[in-house]
């Protein structure tokens, strides 16, 4: 079962992967998200943000129903999903 977030998760590995920081300077992901964030490109600071605001989502209840917005869903692990099941049989 794959997380909400992995996809940004994904997306900013990728970019991480990609900056100066880490090719050039040879830092790690975590120092350059701790230390050296202000350095790296506005593309990953924002898909940063994203990926926090993604995370944050997760524990605000209000989102919990609404569902987060660009989130996957696979409608067989949803409690409608093994309602129809029981309704088929």
């Amino acid at each position: 079962m794959h997380g909400v977030c992995d996809r940004i998760r994904a997306e900013l590995a990728e970019c991480l992967k990609n900056s100066d920081c880490m090719r050039v300077q040879g830092h790690s992901a975590k120092e350059c998200m701790s230390k050296y964030r202000d350095t790296l490109p506005t593309e990953c600071q924002q898909v940063y943000h994203g990926f926090v605001d993604c995370k944050r989502s997760l524990w605000d209840m209000r989102k919990r129903f609404r569902g987060i917005p660009g989130g996957q869903y696979n409608s067989s692990s949803t409690m409608f999903a093994a309602l129809d099941r029981r309704m088929e049989k």
